[in-house]
């Protein structure tokens, strides 16, 4: 079930924050930018990190090709004395993603029920909006538009 005051929480105190904070991606990857920023050589890195130089240079290459875990950044993150963050924005702001997505679920269920009523030769007359937009309300107060 989807409550109403946790989306507009998330909504308000993490979504709009973090979407206020400038998203950039840097040329190098964050690891090299912050290092170099930092006037850090490769060896001095590995050795805070406790890894081998050859494994932070490699640590390095993959984090630009995005193929670095999670953990591995924090460890960085840790070994330069940085936090790191980590977060999911949505693309949309939540209440509108939600409804959306409500919309396009109850629309496909309402035309493949449709279908099958006109098979069976039973047409429903109330509106197709309507039904659609009743039916998306309820399968948000469910939770259930995925």
């Amino acid at each position: 079930m989807l409550d109403k005051l946790t989306i507009k929480n998330a909504q308000k105190r993490r979504v709009e924050l973090l979407k206020s904070l400038p998203h950039m991606k840097v040329r190098p990857g964050w690891i090299k930018y912050t290092r170099s920023v930092l006037g850090m050589t490769l060896k001095e890195l590995a050795s805070l990190a406790g890894l081998s130089l050859p494994t932070v240079a490699q640590v390095e290459k993959r984090e630009a090709e995005g193929k670095v875990t999670i953990d591995t950044l924090k460890k960085l993150a840790e070994a330069m004395e940085c936090e790191f963050v980590y977060a999911f924005v949505s693309k949309d702001d939540i209440p509108n993603l939600l409804h959306k997505k409500a919309i396009e679920k109850a629309q496909r269920t309402i035309l493949k029920a449709d279908t099958h009523m006109s098979l069976e030769d039973q047409k429903v007359n109330e509106d197709l909006k309507f039904r659609i937009e009743n039916l998306a309300e309820k399968l948000l107060t469910k939770g259930k538009i995925w």
